[in-house]
């Protein structure tokens, strides 16, 4: 007959195999879920592609503000960069910093001018050097992800190379960013966009 001593070895035995099984489990489970940390759901009701940084923000302001155009209204600020041509009746496409004051987000919008404002869908083409069609995109009226997901092809197009971007229009090709001036301030106001919401 087993002595208490003996049963008592024994069951620390089995206790300190569980613990190490469950130990061994949890953290196998806890590496595992870490993998799939950033398609958690946020429940903040904010979105952090869009938030604003107080430190980018910041920035903004003291810095970058000096070559925008602010209009201001009660629930957003727009910023528009200097160097597009404010003449609304050339045909054109400018890209809009829209801060939302009461979210505390920003969002990159594109404007289309004379005519083609209102146009959509728009057909854009990047053009190479022997004026070919290299790759083409359709822009349409559409929420932050679409003026998004469009301002950051657009960018890559500008960045890429300085060969030309037209848009049909009902009178035909129009080009556009023909003006060096309009095709830095672009690409600048979407990299200030990214300053201010950390998105880069």
């Amino acid at each position: 007959m087993p002595t208490p001593t003996s049963n008592k070895d024994q069951l620390s035995q089995e206790m300190y195999r569980l613990l190490k099984i469950f130990g061994t489990a949890s953290l196998g489970l806890v590496l595992l879920l870490s993998f799939f940390n950033e398609y958690r759901a946020s429940n903040s009701g904010e979105d952090p592609e869009f938030a604003i940084t107080d430190a980018g923000l910041l920035f903004f302001k003291n810095i970058r503000r000096i070559d925008y155009e602010v209009k201001q209204l009660p629930t957003v600020d727009r910023y528009i960069h200097e160097d597009f041509d404010s003449d609304s009746l050339k045909s054109g496409l400018q890209i809009e910093i829209i801060v939302q004051k009461n979210r505390n987000t920003a969002v990159p919008f594109l404007i289309l001018k004379g005519s083609l404002a209102g146009k959509s869908p728009l057909l854009l083409q990047n053009l190479d050097e022997h004026e070919e069609p290299k790759d083409s995109l359709e822009l349409r009226q559409g929420n932050r992800y679409t003026h998004l997901e469009n301002a950051t092809k657009l960018r890559d197009w500008l960045r890429t190379d300085l060969n030309s971007i037209r848009a049909k229009a009902e009178e035909g090709w129009v080009k556009l960013f023909e003006d060096e001036k309009e095709r830095k301030a672009f690409l600048q106001t979407f990299q200030d966009f990214e300053k201010i919401t950390s998105h880069n």
